[in-house]
């Protein structure tokens, strides 16, 4: 294009101006401002976007130094290369910077400075500023997610990377991927193999066949390896794998990230040991309540191995026979929904022995749904048998009152009337009857018959908890017959620390010294009664003894016809494994011994008794 000046005017219907019309248009429509300079730098032309820009309109920017319009005042004495100081005239400049609209705020703009030969062998140049404000927020924004995902991938100790199995090049590691596995973020990519080998030689056999056989299946992969550094620490890593394929469908690269797990994992085999030693069952569950985790307790208690617990029929192992029907009814209804449940019953120790269990599943939500169950089981066999104990106890009450019962309105009865008919009869009788001593002996073994049965319908109504303290049960007996025989001295002394018996067996012990003490008081003719009670580490020794009349040698051996003391006083005492031995001597008093071995007497009662 021939050249001109600016301030000639071409004649009209010339190619010059034609040419001119043409340049005039072009520059009007360039999307960027257009500047066209003389040698001094002075404005000789400027398009509308150099307006829209800088906001000088064509008329006050002519004729005007372009540097003193648009570069700010603290980049005027800069050499900076922007303006023609610095660089020959021929080159081209290209360069970002800012500069300053009329309002003095500041826009960034790229400048490409072109110089242009003109007539008389002047030099001009031309101008093109473009606003790249926008351009710069973009870059401030992507280095501020550059920033936020580096720190991001610090916190987490997450490292992200691009690998190409075909050329066994690793494309790219984030600076965080090269600090996760031990290599120098200011280092060279490595080869893959050189990668490889600082994997812990005992996870490179599993690690390279999880790598190879996703490069087979084109497929995505996480598994987790250890990473040797070169510190020699050793670091947790899980890994995951995202296939790309190309057009074609073949493999082109795998992307992916590297996570450092090893203080989760340490805490997880911290917590697991905390929950090892917990003395509780605790079991993990799938949703459809296949185990996946039981702790050491549990194991140590079945016996049975992890992979055992794991089995789909484990409940079939562990769980009685007797409760096995209920207890996988309540986890079928308990698993089909998300609310904790409870479920009992006895479960298979590894010595043989069922013990009953109260476990209780609490389910862990994640986004509606159950993802996992926690059930944890305590040991309540103690409870159990205390209920059965309870449940026993009251069938027992409801027997002896039963029996109570039917002796009053029965038994007793009879021969409370058989006693009131005999006494019309004697009081009938002439004094010098010689039936009468009879008779009147007779009515007296009647009436001692009724105190009798009164007595033994009132110990069959007594609850084991009128003499759970078996020495204040036994003392409160005197009481019961102080006014008939107020003269008799009661005298009771105890030594050693009380023990607690099983309820059962207090009540037998209480029912021998019941039986004891009531000969006594009511059939001895005794001055004294001595009750004395002894706990030692072994065993329990109760004394009972009187001065009385004493017990005749051929009823204290076999007994007298028609009486049972003595003899459901040695059944008693055979029942609950103790020893019980009785001396008398006519005129001289009876003693009572019962010793009942600790040891013994609770063997008893864990058996069922």
């Amino acid at each position: 294009m021939p050249a001109f000046r600016e301030s000639e005017d071409p004649p009209p219907g010339s190619e010059v101006r034609r040419q001119k019309a043409l340049l005039d248009e072009l520059v009007a429509r360039v999307p960027e401002a257009i500047v066209l300079l003389d040698p001094d730098r002075r404005i000789l032309k400027v398009n509308p976007e150099f307006t829209k820009i800088f906001g000088y309109a064509e008329r006050e920017a002519l004729g005007r130094p372009i540097d003193e319009l648009v570069v700010p005042e603290e980049d005027c004495a800069k050499p900076d290369g922007y303006t023609r100081r610095g660089r020959r005239e021929e080159t081209i400049l290209n360069v970002e910077t800012i500069r300053k609209r009329k309002d003095g705020t500041r826009v960034p703009v790229s400048i490409l400075g072109v110089p242009v030969p003109v007539a008389g062998s002047q030099t001009a140049e031309f101008l093109i500023y473009r606003d790249i404000t926008n351009h710069k927020l973009a870059e401030q924004n992507l280095r501020q997610s550059e920033a936020y995902l580096a720190e991001a991938q610090r916190l987490s100790q997450t490292g992200s990377w691009a690998w190409n199995p075909v050329t066994g090049d690793i494309r790219y590691w984030s600076e965080e991927c090269y600090r996760v596995l031990g290599f120098d973020p200011a280092g060279s990519l490595p080869r893959f193999e050189t990668f490889f080998q600082h994997i812990h030689a005992d996870d490179q056999a599993a690690s390279r066949s999880r790598f190879e056989n996703a490069i087979r299946d084109k497929a995505d992969f996480e598994f987790e390896y250890r990473i040797v550094h070169l510190d020699k620490d050793v670091r947790d890593i899980r890994v995951v794998g995202h296939v790309v394929l190309d057009g074609c469908g073949d493999l082109h690269e795998f992307v992916g990230t590297v996570i450092d797990i090893t203080e989760r994992k340490r805490a997880a085999q911290e917590l697991q040991q905390i929950v090892d030693f917990v003395p509780q069952f605790i079991v993990v569950l799938a949703p459809d309540g296949r185990c996946t985790y039981a702790n050491r307790f549990a194991r140590d208690y079945t016996g049975l191995a992890l992979e055992v617990f794991r089995a789909p029929d484990v409940i079939t192992k562990i769980i009685h026979p007797v409760d096995l029907k209920t207890v996988r009814l309540q986890r079928q209804r308990g698993l089909a929904g998300s609310e904790p449940f409870e479920v009992d019953g006895r479960m298979l120790g590894k010595d043989g022995a069922y013990r009953w269990f109260f476990g209780r599943y609490n389910p862990l939500i994640e986004g509606g749904r159950v993802i996992r169950w926690y059930m944890s089981a305590t040991e309540i066999d103690s409870r159990k048998q205390e209920e059965e104990r309870v449940r026993k106890e009251n069938v027992r009450l409801e027997e002896r009152n039963r029996i109570a019962q039917e002796l009053h309105d029965t038994l007793l009865q009879t021969i409370m009337g058989a006693s009131l008919h005999l006494a019309g009869a004697l009081y009938e009788l002439t004094p010098d009857s010689t039936v009468k001593p009879r008779l009147e002996r007779i009515l007296e073994l009647m009436n001692e018959g009724v105190k009798e049965g009164r007595d033994a319908i009132q110990g069959l109504r007594a609850s084991e908890s009128d003499h759970s303290d078996l020495v204040s049960a036994l003392s409160r007996i005197r009481q019961q017959y102080v006014e008939v025989q107020p003269d008799i001295e009661f005298c009771v002394s105890v030594a050693g620390q009380q023990q607690a018996f099983p309820a059962e067996i207090q009540h037998e012990i209480y029912r021998i010294g019941r039986e004891a003490l009531l000969n006594a008081f009511c059939h001895s003719g005794a001055k004294r009664v001595e009750l004395e009670v002894e706990y030692s580490a072994s065993e329990l020794q109760v004394w009972i003894r009187d001065n009385g009349r004493g017990i005749d040698p051929r009823v204290l051996e076999k007994g007298r016809d028609g009486h049972w003391g003595l003899v459901g006083m040695r059944e008693r005492a055979a029942k609950i494994g103790g020893r019980l031995e009785i001396s008398s001597r006519v005129a001289a008093g009876t003693a009572i011994q019962l010793c009942i071995p600790f040891a013994r007497s609770f063997r008893q009662q864990g058996s069922g008794y």
